[in-house]
């Protein structure tokens, strides 16, 4: 684990895999949601890293760093409480690209993807957008060497050892495989992404 400095009121924390930094981040939510660690303001994970915001007023760096690092990293089963289950339909316009590097035929591929317990590890990119990583997946898919100007709402796509889902048209460069109906962001709602750090997604397939 490596503690920095984010300018005054945050530390960034950098940790060796994605599983730790579940680990830390849900950690700290718990500290933070029972009372155990005060001032911490907010949260932000990413693949390896979680960036700590702090109250100067309530707490300080010290107590911050020294919450962290006696923080345990194991991973654990998921605690995120309910799944998530997302309908699916698998016919994107990479669907054989991604078939054809993982080595597999449409059906197994479908059957491969479905079966699988998606966790979100961090959020990012467009709001409602989770990076989902399952233990099962760890070949490197390659994006577009040119990305799409746009790409439809609730197009499922996998690019690097991650699964997403484009919760708004907008430009992208991951392999599309497939598509749905399920509404990931909605501003009115509490809250307002469905895609939180830790949660499992399941798909399940749909013609």
């Amino acid at each position: 684990m490596k503690i920095m400095a984010a300018g005054l009121e945050a530390v960034l924390v950098e940790v060796d895999s994605t599983d730790q930094m579940l680990a830390l981040y849900r950690g700290l939510e718990r500290a933070r949601r029972d009372g155990v660690a005060r001032g911490l303001v907010n949260l932000v994970p990413a693949s390896k890293t979680v960036l700590v915001e702090f109250d100067t007023f309530a707490t300080s760096r010290y107590e911050v760093e020294q919450l962290v690092s006696g923080m345990a990293l194991s991973t654990t089963s998921n605690e995120a409480g309910d799944v998530l289950l997302i309908e699916a339909t698998y016919d994107g316009v990479d669907l054989r690209f991604v078939c054809e590097t993982l080595g597999l035929a449409r059906d197994e591929f479908v059957r491969w993807h479905s079966s699988l317990d998606w966790k979100v590890a961090f959020t990012g990119f467009a709001p409602g957008f989770g990076y989902m990583v399952a233990a099962e997946h760890r070949t490197t898919l390659p994006r577009l060497a040119q990305p799409r100007e746009r790409v439809p709402a609730g197009s499922i796509a996998m690019a690097g050892n991650f699964t997403g889902i484009y919760p708004q048209s907008s430009p992208g460069g991951w392999r599309i495989i497939g598509r749905t109906q399920h509404r990931l962001f909605d501003v009115a709602a509490a809250p307002p992404t469905q895609m939180l750090p830790g949660r499992i997604v399941r798909f399940a397939v749909t013609k």
